[in-house]
């Protein structure tokens, strides 16, 4: 800056002082400006504009604009004209808003021309000239920045209080991170809109709908007067602080639950983690900006012992709690400015039987007639126990609960809970059977686990004993045994074991077999040949033995080994098979010593000698074809008659035979040999015999 520029700025504020002490501070001065180098009314680079004056309350009224360029060095003044010639000013220095009443010496009444006039160190900028009547143009509040908003027919629904009485017409004005300020009418604001709902307070409300997005939101609201006739009665006010609106549905986080057992106190430990998602949020609801933040809840409801006071929790999620025993359903809620909307369940069930301790699932009940007692160590003094039975399988419905106070007097060491059947009634039913203790048992997370157990309701004996037993052969000396399972086995730590029982009919023999509750089969070894026995099992509880199931009886019959059953038939087939050769030869020779074959006639040829010769030996053989034994072949002599003289004559009819030859006795009639009959020879020196011709 120039020393000259510098000069002018003192001479400046020099001038303002005189003047402000001639002029009033709260009133518009009547005084002659100082001289200033004329500059233009205003360009479009530089200089004032949007020049609007008001009325801003009752008697208050006000003037605004705005300035483009560097305000260094700069002096702004509100000029006034009315009728008559008059103008005054306001000095407003570097401020671009100027404020004044009634008594400021501006009527308010009458039509007054308004310009800025903004002097630099060597010229003057001056704004567009405005007439207006103040009286008529009316500026209104913005809503205070206690917007409320909720759901109304898938659209977001704004609604605050005012206490003016104008009527006025309502703009919006919207964006998301991803978008740009978008503008929205919410319509006047009269009796047949959504506002001006009168109270008893004297304020009015009024109201704005808007589009729901999935994203977040950013609104603001401004308001204006409207006049009767419709016609704009003010300039719109200023913009509401910004309202910020979740995305709906909110994102869910990513939960994660950490269950540790039962301790000794009763009490488990329940981790929850959590990740959660932070929506992207527009510009201006960044930060501390309330409104489009959540927060993660757990709701966290004891299903059991429903007879307690309260049985109803919520938490925030991350937060370490330590529960009893029981069921519980867990439900991780969001709240957000529209109120909780649940997310996602869990259920927590019950401690599991077999992951109790010991001294909890220890169970001392008593039965006297209809009456069934439960008893159990007491706990510190003025302690509240819950009693839950519950028969098992059959749901929440048939859940008896029971409150027991603190006991009055000294100290108790046992408490007893009692319960009652109908007289005449068998239940023979599994049954639950819970103790929770507390003391202050009006806080639902505070109760922990006593005594959690299974209870057979009924004649547990006969009710637990094993039916249809059925027996079958396992080996030479050894049987299985199967049997069905005891309903006691539905009711965990009640069936501790089965026995088995076998024992001969004779008496000389019995023995036990111990099986484990699981097991519905056993095998039994040792059993001895050819004798009968007799079979029973029963189911025995840690309390009393069970009834044994009817006999069943069945012998163990002597077994024959394969290899004797093959070589006995081995031995039936060999005989079979001599038996019959035999027979076939024996039937074949008897047939042929009672019906011997004949010879067969064409099966020889006869022989014929010549007459020279005396006599001829040669062989007979039998048939070819005969099955029969062939003897040894003998030769046969035939003798042939001669004359007594050459002995070369022919023979005679009737043939003497000599003296020398053997008379024809019975001793010496001719053998049958090889189906032939043949003579011998003689023994004695005779004449020669000769083969006899077939026929002779």
């Amino acid at each position: 800056m120039g020393l000259r520029g510098t000069s002018l700025h003192i001479l400046l504020l020099l001038l303002l002082c005189r003047l402000s002490a001639s002029c009033r501070a709260d009133s518009c001065c009547f005084d002659e400006l100082p001289l200033y180098p004329e500059g233009s009314s205003g360009s479009l680079s530089a200089g004032p504009r949007n020049l609007s004056c008001y009325r801003v309350s009752g008697a208050e009224y006000e003037c605004s604009w705005q300035y483009d360029g560097s305000e260094d060095n700069v002096t702004h003044f509100l000029r006034c004209c009315f009728r008559g010639g008059r103008c005054c000013y306001f000095p407003a220095g570097r401020s671009r808003t100027v404020q004044f009443s009634e008594q400021a010496g501006v009527p308010v009444l009458s039509e007054v021309k308004f310009w800025v006039e903004s002097r630099l160190s060597n010229q003057t900028l001056k704004s567009p000239e405005l007439f207006q009547n103040l009286s008529h143009w009316i500026k209104v509040s913005p809503p205070p920045g206690d917007i409320k908003v909720s759901h109304a027919d898938g659209q977001l629904r704004l609604d605050w209080n005012v206490s003016d009485e104008v009527q006025a017409e309502v703009q919006f004005r919207r964006r998301t991170p991803t978008t740009n300020w978008t503008l929205g009418d919410c319509g006047p604001q009269d009796d047949s809109g959504l506002g001006v709902i009168g109270d008893t307070h004297g304020s009015r409300s009024e109201s704005c709908l808007c589009p729901s997005e999935t994203m977040a939101q950013e609104l603001q609201i401004r308001r204006r007067r409207r006049l009767s006739s419709g016609a704009p009665g003010g300039p719109w006010s200023s913009w509401s602080i910004s309202v910020c609106v979740p995305p709906e549905p909110f994102p869910q986080p990513e939960v994660k639950f950490l269950v540790k057992p039962l301790g000794q106190d009763g009490r488990r430990n329940l981790t929850m983690q959590a990740q959660a998602l932070l929506p992207a949020v527009p510009e201006g609801c960044q930060g501390v900006r309330p409104g489009v933040q959540a927060r993660y809840l757990v709701r966290v409801h004891m299903l059991s012992c429903t007879c307690q006071r309260k049985s109803l929790k919520t938490v925030p999620l991350g937060k370490t709690l330590k529960l009893s025993g029981a069921a519980y359903d867990l439900v991780v809620v969001t709240k957000t400015r529209f109120g909780l909307s649940s997310n996602q369940t869990w259920h927590l069930p019950a401690q599991n039987f077999s992951e109790l301790l010991p001294e909890m699932r220890a169970l001392n009940v008593s039965v006297e007639g209809n009456a069934t007692s439960l008893h159990w160590a007491a706990q510190a003094p003025g302690t509240t126990y819950c009693v839950e039975r519950q028969a098992r399988g059959q749901g929440r419905r048939h859940t008896h609960c029971a409150l027991i106070a603190p006991q009055d007097g000294g100290p108790a060491t046992v408490v007893t809970h009692s319960w009652s059947s109908e007289p005449g009634l068998v239940q023979e039913e599994c049954y639950h059977l819970t103790v929770f203790a507390s003391t202050n048992p009006e806080k639902p997370l505070l109760w922990s686990t006593v005594l959690s157990s299974y209870y057979f309701g009924g004649n547990t004996s006969v009710a637990g004993t094993p039916r249809q037993v059925s027996v079958r052969k396992h080996s030479a000396d050894s049987v299985s045994v199967e049997w069905t399972p005891s309903p006691l086995g539905d009711c965990p730590g009640v069936l501790t074991r089965y026995v088995v029982r076998c024992e001969a009919e004779d008496g000389e023999w019995a023995s036990e077999w111990v099986v484990p509750p699981a097991k519905t089969q056993a095998t039994l070894r040792g059993l001895r040949r050819g004798a009968v026995y007799r079979v029973r099992v029963r189911a025995d509880t840690a309390r009393l033995p069970g009834a044994w199931s009817p006999a069943q009886r069945f012998p163990l019959e002597v077994q024959i080994s394969r290899l004797a059953v093959i070589v006995a038939s081995l031995g039936s087939f060999a005989s079979v098979l001599l038996v019959g050769s035999l027979g076939y030869v024996g039937l074949n020779r008897a047939a042929w010593r009672l019906c011997p074959p004949l010879p067969t006639p064409c099966a020889s040829t006869a022989v014929e000698f010549p007459g020279s010769q005396g006599k001829q030996a040669w062989q007979w053989r039998g048939p070819a074809d005969s099955p029969e034994v062939v003897y040894p072949r003998e030769a046969l002599v035939v003798e042939v008659a001669r004359d007594a003289d050459d002995g070369t004559g022919p023979p005679q009819d009737n043939p003497a035979f000599p003296d020398t030859a053997r008379p024809l006795e019975p001793e010496g009639l001719p053998l049958l040999r090889g189906g032939l009959w043949w003579t011998p020879r003689a023994e004695g020196p005779g004449p020669a015999t000769r083969p006899a011709r077939q026929g002779d």
